[in-house]
């Protein structure tokens, strides 16, 4: 009996593994050609195929990879998109036979240029992924910013965390959603300490991080831009909650057909971990955050659409500091606000016309306190107001037309206290008005063209000035060519601006010369960049001029496959840069503290379909960057050690609505330096001191549960 018991028990075990459903068909032109190259994947998950040779396609579900919701999505460049649903309770195989692709009426359309970008999730059709690709990169922690920086051309500073392109400041770099600008993007940290993204990965559809060269919609960004793009209309109801040791979290969506309403809070506070993993710094009041978000989003009966989205992040936090000169200790302490409201409406093309029309409102307001000696106060506050209206038109299969107009309208106000006494009140009022044209056209089979133009006028100084951008991609099969030349400008940053009323635009001219190569899930890409700055803000006999200049150049290989072995998807990339400027208040031409020559990184993530687990892990090297030694002659003349660090992070299906997610990062334990830090003032026997920066604990260690409450899968645990 028992044997018998064990036998039939061993069977369901076997079973509940093993059951599964494969998904087969072929896909074919309208003129039942095989189509080679397909994206055929399910919707919102990571299980998917690229269409052979033959147009033959094969998707295998595990039982516990099945979602709520069973859609195929069929995707190539020259046709129309296509959607299957199909039954999730059939087991077995579900052949489609052959699935005919209408041919999009104007193919200009769908041309992907891949040049300058990198993509997570599915937005521009570059790569198709899911959501959880940001936090299934090992180095994340969940955060968009942190899975930004496993891509090539990307500079890892870890004493900040923001993001610095291909040897460009982290100011330089424009952030987006929907297509209208983020003023602040990052949340507030204490020094030494990594900020983070300030929005949660799960409310974008796509994440395109372009590193130069991008389309002259996009103003103001001297190095980059990164434009995420939101989810349309959910289309059900769901609701779902987090918690971890640091963090608790909660959202829903009431959601239909064509409208849907979403909302999400979080707070985190470090001091419950801080206890469990202390760090090096002494706490006075422990860092906290709240963060909350909501989005209303709508489609009409002519398919147009109306997103609208705010959030508000709340930052406060006491740290003790110790003067290094006279080793007197102050609690600095900080209060942010920011807040951040989007809209944007956008039409379905009707006749190859299509139209955009956005505003969003950004504001920050930052309280410092003790900040640079005991009793004194800095307060800071920056305002932004974006309008846009951009128009599309296909005239034909061979051109494009996009053009557009949008206006910034800046605020910038400070304040220093010593005691009761203002010693400082600063106050800076702007905006920024610009035309742009961007001409897309097919000048033969695979030949294709862009010739862009932007004019922005400006009252800082009330001046203008004129952006050229010159392209020319030829596309055949898997294979792919670019040449690009843009011109960019961008102002000082407001803190700046503030002190002085005779500056003139940043500028920065860009060349790229890039190839890549697809082949069924497997990516090949390289690009040649060359930056020439000029214009940059320069601090000369304590006087502010706009006398800096500079360059930066350099490649980026990139390799990654998704399909040679089942269940795991890898990357591997290298990055070479070179770069030199004269900016600021340096006193000589020399490499900035943030650019390291050599960058190599590796990223896996592999489905360990037994234990129902994804597992994600990176590695990344950098060589030494450099820092100024006062002891010696020169200027950031020294180079710290090597960087190298070693990160990992898995996600486990508990249940059909339960995550477990964890992450650990710097594994190793390695104790990275990230630069040094000198004492203004030379020691007695007159040598400056130091101290290294280096990370306020070796690892971080991270592990939370994502439960979701209504009808979706934890494929879906997003609130939005």
């Amino acid at each position: 009996m028992m044997k018998k018991f064990l036998y039939i028990a061993s069977l369901f075990i076997v079973s509940f593994f093993h059951c599964q459903m494969e998904i087969t068909g072929i896909v074919t032109n309208p003129k039942k050609v095989p189509v080679a190259g397909a994206n055929v994947y399910l919707q919102n998950t990571m299980l998917g195929d690229t269409s052979s040779e033959s147009g033959k396609f094969k998707i295998i579900v595990e039982k516990d990879q099945m979602p709520e919701k069973l859609v195929l999505i069929i995707t190539a460049i020259g046709l129309d998109d296509k959607s299957i649903e199909l039954d999730q309770n059939t087991t077995g195989v579900i052949d489609l036979g052959k699935i005919k692709m209408d041919t999009n009426a104007t193919a200009i359309d769908e041309v992907v240029i891949s040049a300058n970008s990198f993509s997570l999730g599915k937005s521009r059709g570059v790569e198709q992924m899911n959501s959880l690709d940001v936090v299934m990169t090992g180095s994340s922690n969940g955060d968009v910013m942190g899975a930004l920086q496993s891509l090539p051309g990307t500079q890892r500073v870890g004493e900040d965390g923001k993001l610095y392109i291909r040897g460009g400041d982290s100011n330089e770099l424009g952030t987006y959603i929907d297509g209208m600008h983020v003023f602040s993007p990052y949340t507030a940290s204490s020094q030494d300490t990594p900020s983070r993204g300030r929005y949660s990965p799960f409310i974008f559809k796509g994440v395109n991080l372009s590193l130069g060269g991008y389309e002259l919609e996009y103003g103001q960004s001297l190095s980059s831009v990164l434009p995420m793009e939101t989810k349309d209309v959910a289309g059900e109801s769901k609701v779902g909650i987090n918690f971890s040791p640091l963090s608790l979290g909660g959202g829903g969506t009431l959601g239909s057909e064509k409208r849907s309403l979403s909302f999400n809070i979080n707070y985190t506070n470090l001091g419950l971990y801080n206890k469990i993993f202390p760090d090096k710094f002494d706490w006075k009041k422990e860092y906290r955050n709240f963060a909350g978000e909501g989005q209303f989003k709508n489609v009409f009966e002519n398919k147009s659409q109306l997103k609208m989205y705010w959030g508000y992040n709340k930052t406060g936090f006491i740290r003790e500091f110790e003067d290094a000169n006279t080793a007197q200790k102050r609690d600095v302490g900080l209060d942010e606000n920011n807040y951040y409201l989007n809209t944007t409406f956008q039409t379905k093309p009707k006749n190859g016309l299509q139209y955009f029309a956005g505003l969003a409102f950004s504001r920050v307001d930052d309280q410092y306190t003790n900040a640079q000696i005991s009793g004194d106060a800095f307060n800071e506050n920056q305002q932004e107001i974006h309008s846009k209206f951009k128009i599309k038109k296909t005239f034909s299969k061979t051109y494009k037309l996009s053009a557009g107009f949008e206006n910034f309208t800046r605020n910038y106000d400070n304040e220093y206290f010593l005691g009761n006494n203002r010693l400082q009140n600063e106050k800076l009022r702007y905006s920024i008005s610009a035309l742009f044209a961007d001409n897309q056209l097919r000048l033969y089979k695979g030949l294709y063209s862009n010739i862009s133009a932007r004019v922005e006028y400006n009252n800082y100084n009330n001046s203008s000035v004129f952006y050229p951008r010159l392209s020319l991609d030829y596309i055949q099969n898997k294979f792919q060519t670019s040449l690009i030349f843009g011109r960019y400008y961008q102002l000082p940053s407001n803190m700046v601006l503030a002190k002085t009323s005779n500056l003139s635009q940043e500028v920065s001219d860009q060349y790229i010369a890039s190839a890549s190569y697809d082949n069924k899930g497997i990516s090949l890409k390289t690009e040649f960049y060359y930056k020439k700055y000029s214009n940059l803000w320069l601090l000369k006999n304590n006087q502010y001029t706009s006398d800096g200049y500079g360059d930066s150049k350099g490649f980026d290989v990139y390799f990654s496959d998704d399909s040679s072995i089942k269940n795991l998807k890898y990357s591997v990339s290298y990055s070479y840069n070179d770069s030199k400027r004269l900016y600021e208040k340096f006193p000589e031409v020399a490499t900035p503290i943030f650019a390291s020559k050599h960058n190599i990184r590796l990223n896996t993530l592999y489905y360990f379909s037994p234990i129902r687990t994804y597992v994600g892990v990176t590695n990344t090297f950098a060589s030494g960057r450099p820092y100024n030694n006062p002891n010696l002659s020169g200027f950031n003349q020294s180079k710290t050690p090597v960087f190298n660090s070693l990160d990992v992070n898995a996600s486990v299906l508990l249940g059909k609505k339960v995550i477990l997610y964890t992450s650990l990062t710097n594994v190793l334990g390695r104790e990275n330096v990230f630069s040094y830090r000198y004492t203004p003032n030379p020691s007695s026997i007159g040598s400056y001191n130091n101290e290294p920066i280096t990370a306020s604990r070796k690892r971080f260690f991270y592990i939370g549960i994502f439960i979701s409450l209504k009808n979706n899968s934890a494929y879906d645990v997003s609130n939005f």
